[in-house]
């Protein structure tokens, strides 16, 4: 008759167990899912789209300044010869502040489409300072000299075409279309379905 194996002198004997070793120092199987692991952080906090909405509410500010000004020189100097120019003006800007208010508008509610109205608005305000300062070098040429308008009109445009550019910028940014993203929270598992 033989004996059992011993084990080796200073080893403690082994239980026998019926579920077979973890793979990889994975731990057995409990009948149980593992949890989901929490959504990972985004980086966008809105900074970029409260920046636009902040720079497009100067440029509606800046519209709305602009429409009190149009309407007093209509109302001021009612002549047919000013009248048609002054009331272009004065529609452009009454269409650049209401794009760039209902953008900042929409922007602080969180609306897609605050973004396009901001686009638009900015577009708008470019085109109209460089116009402005096509005309003041223009008239400058017209007279042969250098008057205080034209002296006036490239640093007082380039300073404010910063403002429309940025918005333009930061309208277009990725992280402000990230934040405009509606936030769902993902659906949870549900085994067996």
């Amino acid at each position: 008759m033989t004996q059992p194996p011993q084990p080796y002198p200073g080893a403690e004997p082994q239980e026998y167990s019926p579920l077979p070793p973890a793979y990889g120092g994975q731990a057995p199987y409990s009948g149980q899912f593992p949890a989901q692991p929490p959504p990972a952080p985004t980086a966008y906090f809105g900074a970029t789209a409260v920046a636009v909405a902040t720079l497009s509410s100067v440029i509606g500010l800046v519209g709305t300044i602009g429409v009190v000004v149009a309407v007093i020189r209509i109302v001021g100097n009612p002549s047919s010869s000013r009248l048609l120019p002054t009331g272009i003006v004065g529609a452009l800007y009454l269409a650049i502040a209401a794009l760039a208010v209902a953008g900042a508008i929409g922007l602080f509610k969180r609306s897609p489409a605050g973004r396009i109205c901001v686009l638009a608005g900015s577009g708008l305000a470019v085109l109209d300072i460089v116009v402005f300062m096509l005309v003041g070098l223009g008239s400058g040429f017209v007279r042969r000299s250098t008057p205080p308008t034209l002296q006036m009109t490239f640093p007082s445009g380039l300073l404010w075409l910063i403002v429309p550019v940025a918005a333009i910028v930061l309208a277009a940014h990725r992280a402000t279309g990230a934040w405009l993203r509606p936030k769902t929270p993902p659906m949870p598992y549900q085994p067996g379905w």
